[in-house]
């Protein structure tokens, strides 16, 4: 079960650390290459649903990686124990 929260946990991580380095990337942007006002709201309307597209997109590649190494861990912890119980001596 902690193993769960510490995979939601880096899950949470990474793409809060993807969405500060769109974000601050976007402001870099609009400061160095001023235009009007009407261009800059299309442009952030635009960014912004990039944005949400792209962690849409990486949430689900990250969260089938996670639940892969998830399930592979389960069955080699599985297997572990499994043949420790098969080699102890029967009472």
């Amino acid at each position: 079960m902690a193993n769960n929260d510490d995979d939601r946990g880096v899950l949470v991580s990474v793409l809060a650390g993807i969405g500060i380095g769109v974000l601050v990337g976007a402001v870099a942007g609009l400061l160095l290459a001023p235009k009007s006002g009407e261009e800059t709201r299309d442009d952030l309307t635009k960014s912004l649903s990039d944005l949400n597209s792209k962690v849409a997109e990486l949430g689900r590649t990250v969260g089938q990686k996670v639940t892969t190494a998830v399930d592979r861990t389960r069955a080699q912890m599985a297997q572990k124990f499994g043949d420790s119980n098969d080699e102890e001596p029967a009472s």
